[in-house]
């Protein structure tokens, strides 16, 4: 086994609660994408589905960072 590997640093990190600031970016994508969906369809089921979607993204994305 290479030792080089063992120091590295993990490619993908969890979002942990005192980065306060990725999870107020994240909590307002959420929010204007579902909102949007809501005023421009008027389906409730709509908005929490792209709401939902919207954050795996958004959560993902920040794992990346």
């Amino acid at each position: 086994m290479d030792r080089g590997l063992k120091n590295s640093p993990p490619r993908y990190r969890k979002p942990h609660p005192r980065y306060w600031v990725e999870w107020l970016i994240v909590g307002l994508l959420v929010a204007v994408a579902s909102v949007g969906v809501f005023v421009l369809t008027g389906s409730l089921f709509s908005a929490l589905f792209v709401g939902a979607l919207v954050w795996a993204v958004a959560v993902g994305v920040v794992a990346l960072l």
